[in-house]
């Protein structure tokens, strides 16, 4: 019972399904990955019962065998193997796997493969097509704003959405904490049916490493199929087919297109180079970061002035040059929300939109207002 493959490719699919396995599970057949010899397929899969893939290419099978092999020790095998090919082989009557190079013998003893979860069927109810830059970019332009752990459970996942405006039809995705939340609206020629998905944190980030591995290898779109509570991205890369299938949340998500949540009347808008930005801030972080990196911006006289506030150490102030339109105003916030929008803008400028000292200010790159992140002041102490 064996087959022979590239260990390349090899290393590519475990390295993808190691992500979906459960880290600290109590079964012990959740921290392995399901592999099965097919005819003329290898199918690897993998789950923490919350988000599961299934991947399948072809390879050289001389017989049939399928087992679940512990992922990060098969992983960490696959790496240390030179030699382009790799052949596997099982005894079923062991649970073990033989792993043979020119230079290597491995054997690792594994679970049956009968013991294994079953995967969810894929939604057929709806589907849409997206390219795989699109899905990338959106899940980096928020994810990071959304904690992993959190008083609501809401407030872990992703939404991805449809909305039309402007008349034309845009992929929307928002992340939050409640303390600030991202915006990324993407223009689409594409005319799909309204949905909206929430989609675990956890999940998205790995869903994002496929696309991002699909891209690389020039697989330019991505079919996505949901249900009421199941949503599965279907990628094709080269000869290889991936499934990757996350729960949904039930619920709605917050409903942030407020006025109060997400002002849109302003009464100041300042553009700050955003690499001085950055550079002010980190210099006040020396004497905030424990306290919620709080900053405070002053801005007067086509100047702003970015301080400490009074801490129980010192006193730090710093000036940039802005270009302000309106009034003076001065606030105080996280700064290290600043510096994570700054990091996943594209425009070499950045501007804050504020209503005043007690209001949310939306941030945005210059001459772009598809991209917005929303921040909550904070007050000094």
């Amino acid at each position: 019972m064996k087959i022979t493959i590239n260990t390349t490719k090899l290393n590519d699919i475990v390295d993808i399904s190691s992500r979906f396995v459960a880290k600290n599970a109590t079964l012990p057949i959740l921290q392995n990955i399901y592999l099965k010899a097919s005819i003329d397929n290898l199918i690897v899969r993998a789950t923490d019962m919350e988000k599961y893939i299934e991947i399948e290419t072809p390879c050289d099978i001389k017989l049939e065998w399928a087992i679940t092999i512990n992922a990060k020790m098969f992983s960490d095998i696959i790496k240390t193997i030179e030699d382009e090919q790799i052949e596997i082989s099982t005894d079923p009557q062991t649970n073990t796997m033989i792993i043979k190079t020119r230079k290597d013998n491995f054997e690792i003893n594994g679970i049956s493969a009968n013991e294994y979860v079953a995967l969810p069927d894929v939604p057929q109810e709806n589907t849409i097509t997206l390219d795989t830059q699109s899905l990338s970019d959106g899940i980096a332009k928020v994810e990071y704003s959304v904690t992993e752990k959190n008083f609501s459970p809401v407030l872990t996942w992703v939404l991805m959405k449809s909305k039309e405006e402007d008349w034309h039809k845009k992929l929307v995705f928002v992340g939050t904490d409640s303390f600030r939340l991202t915006e990324y609206k993407i223009n689409s020629s594409i005319k799909w049916d309204d949905f909206s998905l929430i989609i675990p944190k956890m999940s998205i980030i790995d869903i994002q490493k496929i696309s991002d591995f699909a891209q690389e290898k020039d697989s330019e779109n991505v079919v996505v199929k949901y249900s009421n509570n199941l949503v599965a991205f279907e990628f094709e890369i080269d000869s290889m087919k991936i499934l990757a299938t996350s729960l949904l949340i039930q619920g709605n998500f917050p409903d942030y297109e407020k006025e109060e949540i997400m002002p849109t009347n302003f009464n100041t808008k300042l553009i700050v180079n955003k690499d001085d930005c950055e550079k002010a801030i980190k210099k006040i972080w020396i004497l905030t970061r424990d306290i919620n990196n709080y900053i405070e911006l002053a801005i007067d006289n086509w100047e702003a002035t970015v301080s400490s506030g009074k801490t129980d150490k010192w006193m730090w102030k710093t000036n940039i040059p802005i270009l302000m339109e309106w009034e003076s105003v001065s606030f105080g916030v996280n700064g290290r929300y600043i510096t994570d929008f700054i990091r996943t803008m594209e425009s070499d400028e950045i501007v804050f939109n504020i209503v005043d000292n007690q209001r949310p200010i939306i941030l945005q790159n210059k001459n772009n207002t598809n991209y917005n992140c929303v921040i909550r002041p904070l007050l000094n102490g």
